[in-house]
């Protein structure tokens, strides 16, 4: 049906058409991000250019930004969901980044004359925002928090691994020597859930809190 109204003699844009057209904006952002993650992913010159154009603020900035977007009561709530799940994809590309700088630093070279070095690398993506972007990807949604969400508990679980990679940087950049801890410890509570029905495969169920207890190992170090 139409998703246009009158009003006044003016056409205006219903909820619908709205949503459609946010739902391809975060749909085009989502493929931008795959893009980057390409061109990033194993290529310390790429890494070192993004670095040095403040690339890592202005991405994590944008994921925020998008995870503290206002919505009315007529919006559609997959558009929530896809929200969190372009927040995550940034998420895991700073990990992916932060890690290639620490395990293979060797291919960066000092640093001297060729742009940031990777410590400095590493740093740009533990600043407060990303481990502020971090934390929320652990936290549940608006209206969600149930074991049983296969979609929330996927970006909760690269979540986790992302915590683990980016622990102990973010506990030194915010000077919080627990940092993620109740977060995760949150996350599996919520796992932890046997026998309550939420359709969760039992050798996943263990999987997933063994993954929730190294990351504890690693945060309470």
């Amino acid at each position: 049906r139409a998703d246009l109204t009158s009003e006044g003699g003016t056409m205006a844009v219903m909820p619908s058409q709205s949503n459609a057209r946010y739902r391809a904006a975060v749909t085009f952002r989502l493929r931008a991000v795959y893009a980057l993650g390409a061109l990033l992913r194993g290529n310390p010159a790429a890494q070192r250019a993004f670095v040095a154009g403040g690339g890592p603020g202005l991405l994590v900035r944008d994921a925020l930004g998008t995870l503290s977007s206002v919505r009315g009561p007529r919006t559609d709530a997959s558009l929530v969901g896809l929200d969190r799940k372009l927040a995550s994809k940034v998420l895991s590309l700073g990990e992916d980044v932060a890690t290639d700088a620490a395990l293979h630093a060797e291919d960066y070279g000092d640093g001297g004359g060729g742009g940031p070095s990777p410590g400095t690398i590493v740093g740009s993506f533990t600043t407060e925002a990303w481990c502020d972007l971090a934390l929320r990807m652990l936290s549940s949604p608006p209206g969600d928090g149930t074991a049983g969400d296969v979609a929330g508990r996927g970006i909760k679980e690269r979540a986790l691994r992302s915590a683990s990679a980016l622990g102990p940087g973010c506990a030194a950049s915010t000077g919080d020597d627990s940092w993620g801890v109740e977060e995760v410890i949150r996350v599996r509570s919520e796992w932890n859930r046997e026998g309550s029905g939420d359709g969760m495969d039992p050798s996943y169920r263990r999987e997933l809190l063994e993954l929730a207890d190294g990351v504890l190992h690693v945060l309470r170090r």
